[in-house]
């Protein structure tokens, strides 16, 4: 774990969470992986956007982590094949800029090309893994939330709203 680590290993709304990696430098993709998998998390890591796309398409990530300085293809091309590929399956993944070249141009270069949000170089690991568990507690509430819909969950019909989600969600 890194030094000023200010978050439990044993956060359980992080297991399982599948992120995909793209970085062309080596270094980066195995420190991610070193810094998330502690975690719980599925790590995949890809240097190169055809091997993103592959590995996306076979793995179906939860998160997408591109660089955007990438060879051949940068991660615009590479967000905008993610997003077809995801409105085709119906299940959509948040993706994450990285930049070491963070300008205003950039930021909304970045939001338009259907990046959901964006970090600088070198990452504030903190606030990443506050983004993540934000992210893995709001997946976890929508598939309760669709799986009640459906019919497949249990019915509360005579509690409160605050019951059901601690029923749905036990700390």
């Amino acid at each position: 774990m890194y030094l000023d680590n200010g978050f439990p290993t044993n956060l359980p709304s992080l297991q399982g969470l599948q992120i995909l990696v793209v970085d062309n430098d080596i270094d980066s993709c195995d420190l991610m992986t070193v810094l998330l998998q502690p975690y719980g998390m599925e790590v995949r890591v890809a240097f190169l956007v055809q091997q993103a796309l592959e590995i996306f398409v076979q793995w179906q990530p939860d998160v997408l982590v591109s660089e955007i300085a990438l060879p051949k293809e940068d991660g615009y091309a590479l967000i905008r094949q993610v997003r077809t590929l995801t409105q085709e399956r119906g299940k959509e993944a948040l993706a994450i800029a990285v930049t070491a070249h963070p300008t205003k141009q950039t930021r909304q270069r970045t939001l338009s090309a259907g990046f959901d949000l964006w970090f600088t170089k070198p990452l504030n690991f903190d606030e990443f893994f506050a983004v993540l568990g934000c992210l893995a507690i709001c997946k976890q509430s929508s598939d309760a939330i669709a799986q009640r819909i459906l019919g497949n969950g249990p019915r509360y019909d005579a509690i409160s709203l605050e019951k059901q989600l601690e029923l749905t969600f036990p700390s």
